[in-house]
């Protein structure tokens, strides 16, 4: 019998289904860590132990540290998809649906989903290596013994900042990627810029700004969250601090999507 035992645990699909084994556990306690990570930022909040300094702190880098990256995306992006679009519906006669198409696309979408990618980039990835290396190097241990709780020191402030502050980033990206969208159309087809305009504010509703606001707030607090703690519960050296970051990058993407799939089947 422990034979036959060694000579399965040396087949192909042993190790295959021992890898996706050790994959799933490994997700379900980073989704556990998140959960209670957020339960503790929701009671720190509602006891009133948010410290306003660390607040404003993170809440200028989600806000003024990712604002170029996001304005030159958005921005590149609503230029992309006039320069697809332009010149082809003016040849087909509908020239006035330019500024409609290119702002639905970047309020509803774009914008949310390129300024939360930008955010990961700039924001994200420094969060996650800054917590993992403080945690490794034992600076996590330095704040429990003077009597701080590092979820109210860490985490907290960053979740909270990324909730407040991404929507303002967004709206901002937006109005930049339509105006990119218009330059384009302006450029290609020599479209009236009063006519793109017209046509912007017939396409959209305030519930697309509302919205775009809302996938904003909820992808800021993803970001933080997802990627502080993913860097909290970093063990090890060096190499384990790249692979944390990495992780939180990755895991902020994809929760990211699937956030904004649910949302945009919920609103539309």
């Amino acid at each position: 019998m422990n034979k036959i035992i060694e000579i399965l645990n040396k087949t192909l699909s042993y190790k295959l289904a021992k890898s996706l084994f050790a994959e799933m556990k490994d997700w379900i306690e980073i989704i556990g860590n998140m959960g209670m990570n957020l339960f503790f930022s929701l009671k720190c909040l509602f006891t009133g132990q948010l410290k306003s300094k660390l607040f404003f702190e993170h809440a200028s880098r989600f806000g003024v540290d990712s604002l170029p990256i996001s304005l030159l995306m958005v921005g590149l992006a609503g230029m992309i998809i006039a320069l697809q679009i332009a010149n082809e519906m003016v040849k087909q006669g509908a020239g006035d649906y330019v500024g409609m198409l290119v702002s639905i696309c970047i309020v509803r979408e774009l914008g949310p989903v390129i300024g939360g990618f930008a955010v990961i980039s700039m924001v994200g990835s420094s969060m996650a290596a800054e917590i993992s290396t403080m945690k490794v190097t034992q600076q996590v241990d330095a704040i429990k013994v003077l009597g701080v709780n590092p979820i109210y020191y860490l985490i907290t402030p960053r979740v909270f900042a990324g909730i407040f502050i991404l929507p303002f980033v967004v709206i901002i990206a937006n109005a930049v990627g339509i105006i990119g969208g218009m330059v384009m159309s302006k450029l290609v087809t020599e479209l009236n810029a009063e006519n793109y305009i017209n046509s912007v504010w017939v396409g959209l509703s305030v519930k697309d700004f509302f919205v775009s606001m809302f996938k904003g707030s909820i992808f800021g607090g993803i970001i933080a969250l997802s990627c502080a703690s993913i860097g909290y519960r970093t063990e090890g050296g060096a190499i384990d601090v790249g692979k944390a970051t990495t992780s939180a990058v990755v895991w902020s993407f994809i929760l990211m999507l699937i956030a904004d799939y649910f949302i945009s089947f919920l609103f539309y």
